[in-house]
């Protein structure tokens, strides 16, 4: 059996029993600065039995994937594996507090039961894909990874060689900054419903699926600043409207008999969302928080090191430079100088990216600047007429600086080398 529950969360069992493998654990609480939270909460017993579970895989750090509280409720019996990116400092954090934690071999069949074998394959966006195969079915766990055409390929060729039912699961709505642009008239969006499902359809024929389970998607955005977002989310009545791929569609949270393909799933009515007086308590005591930090001298100093890792590029795409408005102060960074300077009120550059001091802080304590674009309730304005893509763009570099690629030359080869290996990737070993 294959169930989805969460967020991101497989659970691959036989019936009665605790699961084999489970997956990307956000399971409690809310994530990015209270700003996500389920659309349908497991219930005490369902993490009881998530925790029994003998090995769990992690896809990615972020923290819908990698939530510390949900670890900690599933606890230590579990086995964690991530996949083996070109930087992993996760592992050491975990296996510090008492995880029996590792690195899954990339592209090596690792068996976790009789008859069932998973397989890592990490990309060079510092996610990964899971691929599971079990007596019945080939399951593809694609979560929030955009895989290049050579390794779409490859998994194509590895399911027309195994002759199995193939299940697909993998996001299908915004997680980022597609729709947090701002001009005189409003949200300049870059991507729209249509676009995700046409999106997931593809992918659905270019692996010939035969059961898309919708996945990944599942958060809805409850702060004051940040529901908003909710209108733009591409939901399971978009995925009906629009829904062009063989594949038979399954609802979310749905329990799959990878045997006979028959499944069951809760209707809308019955999903349990976080109580609405939790939220509100939670919510409101975050923006109150963010409403009285101030951006120390130091902070100013750090967030203008990580503009001048890529200053050299940002001078010509941003020649004006831009600002960041955090509360009531402006900062404005001119990528020719390498300097990051208080305007007070003065609205100066190209664009200006609105976030609350505390996110900011935080997301530079933990090295973390890319955290930003996904929030929901950072926006950016457009002070001249732009393509956001370049502003886009400008997230994807921090996430190259986040994550140590730019840590030293041996960093920065690993880097290139992940790159390189999914334009020419290399054979899958045999299970």
């Amino acid at each position: 059996m294959l169930r989805t529950l969460g967020h991101a969360t497989i659970a691959l069992y036989r019936d009665g029993e605790s699961p084999v493998l489970a997956t990307d654990p956000w399971l409690v609480g809310s994530v990015y600065w209270r700003s996500w939270w389920l659309q349908n909460y497991p219930i005490p017993a369902e993490i009881e039995w998530l925790a029994g579970a003998d090995h769990v895989y992690i896809t990615h750090e972020h923290p819908d994937h990698l939530h510390l509280p949900s670890i900690r409720r599933l606890g230590t019996r579990p086995r964690y594996w991530l996949p083996a990116l070109a930087e992993q400092g996760c592992i050491a954090y975990l296996a510090e507090r008492g995880y029996r934690v590792a690195a899954m071999p990339p592209r090596r069949w690792h068996t976790i039961a009789p008859g069932i074998a998973m397989l890592s394959i990490p990309l060079w966006n510092d996610d990964s894909l899971l691929i599971v195969d079990t007596p019945d079915a080939l399951i593809f766990n694609l979560n929030d990874a955009k895989p290049l055409p050579p390794v779409l390929r490859q998994l194509r060729r590895l399911a027309e060689r195994s002759g199995k039912i193939r299940v697909l699961l993998a996001s299908y709505s915004p997680a980022s900054l597609v729709n947090s642009f701002l001009d005189e008239n409003g949200i300049v969006s870059l991507k729209s419903r249509e676009h995700y499902v046409a999106s997931i359809c593809a992918l659905c024929e270019r692996l010939g699926a035969d059961v898309y389970m919708p996945f990944a998607s599942q958060a809805v955005f409850e702060r004051s600043d940040s529901n908003w977002a909710n209108a733009h989310r591409t939901g399971f009545a978009d995925l009906t409207r629009l829904w062009t791929a063989r594949a038979r569609l399954l609802p979310p949270y749905a329990s799959l008999d990878l045997a006979d393909l028959s499944h069951s799933a809760p209707s809308e009515a019955e999903y349990r969302p976080a109580a609405a007086i939790t939220v509100a308590a939670l919510t409101e005591a975050r923006l109150a928080a963010e409403a009285a930090a101030e951006l120390t001298a130091d902070e100013i100093v750090r967030l203008e090191g990580k503009l001048n890792a890529w200053r050299w590029l940002l001078w010509p795409l941003f020649p004006r430079g831009f600002g960041f408005r955090l509360g009531e102060r402006r900062l404005a960074y001119a990528p020719h100088r390498g300097k990051l300077r208080d305007t007070g009120t003065e609205t100066v550059g190209d664009f200006e990216i609105c976030a609350p001091t505390l996110t900011v802080k935080e997301a530079l304590r933990n090295n973390h600047l890319s955290d930003l674009g996904i929030t929901m309730y950072v926006r950016v304005r457009l002070l001249r007429r732009l393509d956001p893509r370049k502003i886009y763009g400008l997230f994807v570099l921090f996430q190259l600086d986040d994550y140590g690629h730019l840590r030293g030359a041996g960093a920065f080869w690993r880097w290139v080398r992940a790159i390189l290996r999914d334009l020419w990737p290399p054979a899958v070993a045999s299970r």
